[in-house]
Protein backbone atom coordinates (compact mmCIF):
# COMPACT_ATOMS: atom_id res chain seq x y z
CA UNK A 1 0.00 0.00 0.00
CA UNK A 2 2.70 2.75 1.41
CA UNK A 3 4.86 1.62 -2.59
CA UNK A 4 1.86 2.39 -4.33
CA UNK A 5 1.17 5.95 -2.50
CA UNK A 6 4.75 6.80 -2.68
CA UNK A 7 4.56 5.75 -6.51
CA UNK A 8 1.22 8.21 -7.03
CA UNK A 9 2.72 11.02 -5.19
CA UNK A 10 6.22 10.65 -7.61
CA UNK A 11 4.06 10.61 -10.84
CA UNK A 12 2.04 13.81 -9.26
CA UNK A 13 4.81 15.61 -8.65
CA UNK A 14 7.01 14.79 -12.03
CA UNK A 15 4.06 15.76 -13.67
CA UNK A 16 4.28 18.85 -11.72
CA UNK A 17 7.94 19.74 -12.25
CA UNK A 18 7.58 18.77 -16.16
CA UNK A 19 4.92 21.31 -16.21
CA UNK A 20 7.22 23.97 -14.39
CA UNK A 21 4.54 23.78 -11.47
CA UNK A 22 7.56 23.97 -9.15
CA UNK A 23 5.89 25.39 -6.55
CA UNK A 24 2.57 23.48 -6.54
CA UNK A 25 5.70 20.41 -6.77
CA UNK A 26 7.52 21.51 -3.37
CA UNK A 27 4.01 21.58 -1.21
CA UNK A 28 3.76 17.62 -2.68
CA UNK A 29 7.09 16.70 -1.89
CA UNK A 30 6.60 18.36 1.60
CA UNK A 31 3.05 16.29 2.24
CA UNK A 32 5.43 12.95 0.96
CA UNK A 33 8.76 13.81 3.06
CA UNK A 34 6.32 14.20 5.86
CA UNK A 35 4.80 10.94 5.17
CA UNK A 36 7.74 8.90 4.05
CA UNK A 37 10.81 11.11 5.44
CA UNK A 38 13.28 8.05 4.01
CA UNK A 39 12.11 8.04 0.15
CA UNK A 40 15.09 9.17 -1.83
CA UNK A 41 13.08 10.27 -4.56
CA UNK A 42 11.61 12.64 -2.68
CA UNK A 43 14.84 14.56 -1.59
CA UNK A 44 15.87 14.11 -5.13
CA UNK A 45 12.74 15.87 -6.51
CA UNK A 46 13.24 18.48 -4.01
CA UNK A 47 17.06 19.22 -5.14
CA UNK A 48 15.49 19.72 -9.09
CA UNK A 49 12.86 21.91 -7.66
CA UNK A 50 15.26 23.83 -5.24
CA UNK A 51 17.60 24.44 -8.31
CA UNK A 52 14.71 25.47 -10.48
CA UNK A 53 14.11 28.10 -7.93
CA UNK A 54 18.48 28.76 -7.78
CA UNK A 55 17.87 27.92 -4.56
CA UNK A 56 21.44 25.66 -5.20
CA UNK A 57 22.44 25.38 -1.34
CA UNK A 58 19.11 23.69 -0.72
CA UNK A 59 19.35 21.67 -3.77
CA UNK A 60 23.10 20.49 -2.45
CA UNK A 61 21.33 19.28 0.78
CA UNK A 62 18.23 17.97 -1.23
CA UNK A 63 20.68 15.61 -3.26
CA UNK A 64 22.95 14.55 -0.50
CA UNK A 65 20.24 13.55 2.05
CA UNK A 66 19.04 11.12 -1.33
CA UNK A 67 22.38 9.98 -1.58
CA UNK A 68 22.67 9.12 1.86
CA UNK A 69 19.02 7.20 1.45
CA UNK A 70 20.72 5.76 -1.74
CA UNK A 71 24.32 5.31 -2.54
CA UNK A 72 23.86 4.49 -5.83
CA UNK A 73 21.62 6.90 -6.94
CA UNK A 74 23.37 7.98 -10.29
CA UNK A 75 20.69 10.82 -11.11
CA UNK A 76 21.07 12.27 -8.18
CA UNK A 77 25.26 12.56 -8.16
CA UNK A 78 24.84 13.74 -11.82
CA UNK A 79 22.42 17.13 -10.51
CA UNK A 80 24.78 17.17 -7.86
CA UNK A 81 27.62 17.58 -9.94
CA UNK A 82 25.46 20.49 -11.59
CA UNK A 83 24.82 22.62 -8.72
CA UNK A 84 28.60 22.85 -7.89
CA UNK A 85 29.61 23.63 -11.29
CA UNK A 86 27.08 26.23 -10.94
CA UNK A 87 29.28 27.53 -8.17
CA UNK A 88 32.65 26.99 -9.83
CA UNK A 89 33.35 23.98 -7.58
CA UNK A 90 34.95 21.78 -10.55
CA UNK A 91 36.46 19.55 -8.67
CA UNK A 92 33.53 18.45 -6.47
CA UNK A 93 31.32 18.57 -9.97
CA UNK A 94 33.82 16.16 -11.81
CA UNK A 95 33.50 13.88 -8.48
CA UNK A 96 30.10 14.07 -8.30
CA UNK A 97 29.52 13.32 -12.24
CA UNK A 98 32.43 10.88 -12.32
CA UNK A 99 30.41 8.95 -9.79
CA UNK A 100 27.21 8.93 -11.47
CA UNK A 101 29.15 7.69 -14.78
CA UNK A 102 30.35 4.69 -13.21
CA UNK A 103 27.02 4.09 -11.74
CA UNK A 104 25.26 4.70 -15.11
CA UNK A 105 27.68 2.34 -16.68
CA UNK A 106 27.04 -0.50 -13.89
CA UNK A 107 22.95 -0.12 -14.88
CA UNK A 108 23.79 -0.43 -18.76
CA UNK A 109 22.08 3.41 -19.07
CA UNK A 110 25.02 4.33 -21.80
CA UNK A 111 22.80 7.21 -22.98
CA UNK A 112 23.27 9.07 -19.32
CA UNK A 113 26.99 7.51 -18.99
CA UNK A 114 27.55 9.66 -22.35
CA UNK A 115 26.17 12.40 -21.20
CA UNK A 116 28.45 12.22 -18.38
CA UNK A 117 31.27 11.78 -20.57
CA UNK A 118 30.65 14.85 -22.43
CA UNK A 119 29.63 16.94 -19.76
CA UNK A 120 33.00 16.19 -17.72
CA UNK A 121 34.84 16.98 -21.01
CA UNK A 122 32.68 20.64 -20.81
CA UNK A 123 33.76 20.80 -17.24
CA UNK A 124 37.27 20.38 -17.56
CA UNK A 125 37.77 22.77 -20.33
CA UNK A 126 35.93 25.19 -18.56
CA UNK A 127 38.27 25.22 -15.44
CA UNK A 128 41.45 25.26 -18.30
CA UNK A 129 40.01 28.31 -19.34
CA UNK A 130 39.63 29.85 -15.97
CA UNK A 131 43.22 29.05 -14.67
Amino acid sequence: MDKEIIKEYHSIIKNKISQSRIESAMGNIEKLLLNFPNDEYGYYYKGVCEFALNNHKEAIKAYLKAIKLNPAFAKAYFNLGACYYDYNDYDNALINIAKAMILFSKLKQLDLKERCVKTIKLIEAERQRKC
